[in-house]
């Protein structure tokens, strides 16, 4: 018995390590590190408007095209709002929580080609600050 379990060990080991893919196509993101900086916060604010997030996104006002995203990061893991941020496309076709908003919804989120590491970082900490 104790030689069975010594064998799993390592098979259960590798499996728990790995992060859980998302998608099938590889979505790049940055790890992002959730910022309480106001500055930081104001910036993600500033840029959740001039990207277009606000015409379809209220936050504590309920759906208006698409979801409401007040408490969005309690709800949803950092990387999979990550990853629908920067590729809203992938996410809808692979991705099955993407699937159920879009049937719910009736609109594909568009791409807003947010950047990875200059813009959504500040977008991430005033979605988390909500």
């Amino acid at each position: 018995m104790y030689s069975k379990f010594a064998l799993l060990l390592p098979l259960i080991a590798v499996s728990c390590s790995q992060k859980e893919e998302l998608t099938r196509t590889p979505i790049p993101s940055p790890n992002i590190v959730y910022s309480s900086s106001q500055e930081d916060i104001a910036k993600g604010k500033e840029l959740f408007y001039e990207k277009g997030c606000s015409a379809c996104h209220k936050i504590g006002q309920g759906k208006l095209v698409g979801p409401d995203l007040l408490h969005v990061t309690e709800r949803r893991s950092t990387d999979w709002i990550a990853k629908m941020i920067l590729r809203p496309d992938i996410m809808i076709k692979e991705n099955t929580t993407a699937q159920e908003l879009f049937k719910l919804h009736m609109t594909p989120m568009p791409n807003q080609n947010v950047d990875p590491q200059s813009e959504l970082p500040f977008i991430m900490s005033y979605l988390k600050s909500n």
